[in-house]
């Protein structure tokens, strides 16, 4: 009996390699599938976060030359402490000028008041004057009827009479003139007043201080610089406002809201996460960059990958870090929402 010849494997070993690695990239697609969409409804993660607190920009309101710089580069500082002063003496000398302007019209408007005060007492005598002579006319027209004096004595008397008349008229049109100005020079004096006010208040605007306590921040101000109104000379980074700003996916922050837990991993100090809370969810951001920054704007491409537009999602430590945290510095943000 012949021995049977040996059976051919039906399947190559080519064929077999092919179909184990088609099921190899099948198996590793759907992994990374599945760990893209599943996790998305119990977890939030974003790289793109980080440290913010508010930023005070310290400018004068008043244009001078730097007096004297008070503080260093990157120093604490409290609400008050005094950060730079300009030269006061251009302001000083516009004080004393507008006190002048002050005292002076105060003296004029004085002078008009007991002027005043004179031509009242002239009317009451002049009224008096009237008086008397229109007794003395009354008088006279008696006689007159009676023939007992001449009718040119009762001329005279109404002569007397009228020239008192007309003394009233005079006191009282001084008066009215000199009411005008009193008037006039009390709005002098009030004027004065405001200039002298407003001189006393750029003399103060000559020291420059903090309004919140932090960190002077990339401080270049120097003695015998000259600093513009209105132009800021020295930057403070708020040491209360400290927040952590992430930019997450539009279908990721629609799900968040005020008062959920979070963890903040910061870049500054690795391997420890922070407890905080979200503060509030961002309602706009803008299509394209603003420079009013009006909208915070998210950049939603990189150079060859359209990505999926970010919104913005401000949480607060709770409690506050015990490390010490830098404005701008990068951030994760991981929740459970």
């Amino acid at each position: 009996m012949s021995p049977t010849p040996p059976q051919n494997d039906p399947t190559p070993p080519r064929a077999g390699a092919s179909r184990r690695l088609r099921w190899i990239v099948l198996a590793a697609a759907a992994i990374v599938v599945f760990l893209y969409f599943v996790p998305i409804p119990f977890i939030a993660y974003t790289s793109d976060a980080y440290v913010r607190s508010d930023f005070v920009e310290v400018a004068p309101q008043v244009s001078g030359v730097v007096n004297h710089v008070e503080v260093a580069n990157d120093q604490k500082v409290a609400v008050g402490d005094l950060l730079a002063t300009l030269d006061p003496q251009p302001f000083a000398l516009g004080v004393d000028l507008d006190q002048k302007r002050v005292d002076g019209a105060a003296t004029t408007a004085k002078v008009r008041e007991e002027d005043a005060r004179i031509l009242a007492s002239a009317l009451e005598t002049a009224k008096a004057a009237v008086t008397l002579a229109q007794q003395d006319y009354d008088r006279v027209a008696v006689l007159v009827k009676q023939g007992a004096v001449a009718q040119a004595i009762l001329d005279r008397s109404v002569d007397d009479r009228q020239k008192a008349l007309d003394a009233v008229t005079s006191v009282e049109a001084r008066l009215r003139v000199n009411a005008a100005e009193v008037g006039s020079t009390l709005a002098d004096v009030a004027v004065a007043k405001a200039q002298l006010a407003l001189a006393q208040y750029n003399l103060a605007q000559t020291r420059l201080v903090a309004s919140v306590p932090g960190f002077v921040t990339n401080l270049s101000l120097r003695p015998g610089d000259y600093a513009k109104a209105g132009v800021p000379i020295i930057g403070i980074v708020d040491d209360t406002q400290w927040r952590v700003v992430g930019n997450f996916k539009e279908y990721v922050a629609a799900r968040l809201k005020p008062g959920m837990r979070a963890w903040i991993w910061l870049d500054s100090h690795p391997w420890r996460l922070f407890p905080a809370r979200v503060f509030g969810v961002g309602r706009g951001v803008a299509r394209h960059e603003d420079e009013q920054g009006l909208l915070p704007y998210v950049a939603p491409t990189t150079d060859w990958i359209r990505l999926s537009r970010r919104l913005q999602v401000t949480f607060v430590f709770d409690p506050a870090p015990d490390v010490p945290l830098f404005m701008g510095a990068d951030a994760r943000v991981l929740m459970f929402p």
